[in-house]
């Protein structure tokens, strides 16, 4: 097993219910898609070299992520801008998986075109961008299982991660999530729901 184990009784994969009262996600979060048609082409090259500039630093404190579970190996993500400014954006969200200690996992993870190539997404304050999440769980005590406690997202071009909010499947904040995967693929970033959770 990779990385360290959390407390017995704590949410097991996901924990699709809350273990804290914390308020719903905000107004506005998304329900997925049901009729969308998608492209299963899987894109194994590394977004564009962007020179940061002064209003990309600007920005990598002004966003808001949550990760809601539809199913089990299933969520939606949601990155809200809620910065002042308007913010342009294109391509994947870079994910990553910290244990228990908060010491980074290597969880294999895929960018795919799901459900297609990635616009230039400009969000307004108070809007998002929308990417579907599938994984693989495994079992905890295999050595190809990596368990972690949390989930940290950086925006396309961006270098400073915030910490998503897991929402659970009765629409509360997990106080407590585990992720024990032993994979992980991302869709695209797009301005809404549709298609994003057709892996």
């Amino acid at each position: 097993m990779r990385g360290k184990t959390i407390v017995p009784g704590i949410a097991v994969l996901f924990a699709l219910t809350a273990c804290s009262s914390t308020t719903p996600p905000s107004a506005g979060a998304p329900q997925p898609a049901q009729n969308a048609p998608v492209s299963s082409a899987v894109n194994a090259e590394k977004p564009a070299v962007h020179q940061e500039t002064q209003q990309d630093k600007d920005v990598q404190q002004s966003f808001h992520a949550e990760l809601t579970i539809q199913d089990q190996g299933l969520g939606l993500l949601a990155l809200e801008n809620t910065g002042k400014d308007p913010v342009t954006i294109q391509g994947w969200p870079a994910l990553q998986f910290l244990a228990a200690d908060n010491s980074p996992l290597k969880v294999p993870t895929q960018n795919v075109d799901i459900p297609g190539a990635g616009p230039s997404i400009t969000l307004r304050p108070g809007t998002n961008a929308f990417a579907g999440v599938k994984w693989e769980t495994g079992d905890k005590a295999s050595t190809d299982t990596f368990v972690a406690t949390t989930l940290k997202l950086t925006p396309p071009h961006g270098t400073s991660a915030t910490v998503v909010d897991v929402i659970g499947t009765d629409g509360k904040k997990v106080g407590y999530p585990e992720f024990d995967v032993t994979s992980v693929k991302v869709g695209t970033l797009q301005p809404s729901t549709q298609g994003v959770l057709v892996f």
